[in-house]
């Protein structure tokens, strides 16, 4: 995801745990890239278009707060870390024994 943000200019918008696969190697991999948008031309430099559809995107269980909050908000690289952080969290209640 941080390879895709940062030398690609492209936010994937749906962060949810059936989205990550863990390759044999113990790697991760960010699948299911069709709601992800391209936010720069690398060529020019010039803003393509807004990280926000007209309708939601998303898995709403692991959408940010921000998100789910306000619906003119724009999706922004904080969203997609918040979305990392909910699929943390709920893998790690759901896979691991807890008295909760």
């Amino acid at each position: 995801h941080q390879h895709a943000y940062f030398d690609a200019y492209v936010l994937h918008r749906d962060i949810s745990a059936g989205n990550i696969l863990i390759t044999c190697e113990g790697k991760g991999l960010l699948i299911d890239w069709d709601l992800s948008i391209k936010l720069f031309d690398l060529n020019t430099g010039k803003k393509l278009s807004s990280a926000r559809r007209p309708d939601r995107t998303g898995t709403w269980q692991f959408m940010s707060a921000a998100l789910l909050q306000a619906n003119e908000k724009y999706n922004e690289l904080e969203d997609d870390q918040e979305s990392c952080l909910h699929v943390l969290t709920w893998t790690a209640l759901r896979l691991t024994k807890h008295t909760i």
